[in-house]
């Protein structure tokens, strides 16, 4: 599973951004980053995969959750989670 979180952020060039649900900071994380939050099963940690569902279907990172933004951008109270969650999304970079 390491190997291919690995090879997926460092392929795809991926936009990766981080949230704390709710209101919380917004930022921007490394893939190295990211890899380390998933090896040390930090809790709270949702990886939301905005792309479109094809290409989720392709390939996403392990555990995340496919959300495309046009879903999002039709039903914005998406995706529901706890308060204390941390959000990651990533997408593909294209617009």
């Amino acid at each position: 599973m390491k190997r291919s979180v690995q090879l997926l952020l460092m392929l795809s060039g991926l936009f990766l951004s981080a949230v704390t649900a709710l209101g919380g900071d917004v930022g921007s994380l490394t893939a190295k980053e990211l890899k380390a939050m998933i090896d040390k099963g930090e809790a709270g940690l949702v990886i939301i995969d905005s792309r479109s569902v094809h290409q989720y279907e392709e390939s996403h990172i392990p555990g995340a959750v496919s959300l495309p933004l046009s879903e999002m951008e039709q039903d914005p109270s998406q995706p529901k989670v706890s308060k204390e969650s941390t959000l990651v999304f990533y997408c593909s970079g294209t617009t």
